[in-house]
């Protein structure tokens, strides 16, 4: 073949035109993992969930918010499991996480409900709104910590269907708290929803 005449059927994987690389792109020319921020990254996001997964357990148990307990305990339970496969992740990658993030993330929400509640005794229907809106939160950030793993998929040789599924289950999870909070919303500044129990916030 002449080495005078350019090779039309293939993109220049250099071009800067947005084209993906060549599949059997060299390894050296990837972008090098570091493998310390990439645990710390996971530990955060292990550490965010757990948060999370306080609150959720928790909200679960007040009896005060009727049928959407049920709702609210599934979905800590699929956040444990997501959890899980960020660890399965850390272990498949031989990568060491710290417990003492997870530790400070359930005192740290156990200490927020201590904050004041607009009631002298009993739980404020305001305190479900405001929960919720910080599991909202809490979803969109875990959704993005997907999406920022699947970006890295390929070099982590982490399974890209996995990841999507996560992603597209973070929408779903976000849009499910939306519709609760906005039946709470309704009744957020009620005068009254009823007394509970240590869990008051």
């Amino acid at each position: 073949m002449s080495t005078d005449q350019p090779d039309t059927d293939q993109p220049d994987s250099h071009q800067p035109d947005g084209g993906r690389p060549d599949a059997d792109q060299s390894d050296d020319d990837r972008p090098e993992i570091d493998r310390t921020l990439l645990a710390t990254y996971l530990e955060d996001h292990v550490a965010g969930a757990t948060a999370v997964i306080s609150r959720l357990e928790r909200l679960s148990r007040v009896e005060e918010i009727g049928d959407m307990r049920e709702p609210l305990g599934r979905l800590a339970a699929e956040l444990r499991e997501e959890r899980g496969a960020h660890m399965a992740t850390a272990r498949d990658l031989d990568l060491s996480l710290s417990r003492l993030k997870r530790v400070a993330a359930v005192l740290g929400e156990r200490v927020a409900r201590l904050k004041p509640n607009g009631r002298v005794s009993g739980r404020s229907p305001m305190s479900l709104v405001l929960e919720l809106e910080i599991v909202r939160s809490g979803l969109e950030g875990k959704r993005m910590g997907w999406v920022t793993l699947r970006e890295h998929a390929d070099a982590l040789g982490l399974d890209v269907a996995r990841l999507e599924h996560f992603i597209t289950r973070s929408r779903d999870q976000a849009d499910r708290v939306e519709r609760l909070a906005a039946r709470a919303r309704d009744r957020a500044f009620a005068p009254h929803l009823g007394t509970t129990s240590a869990d008051d916030a």
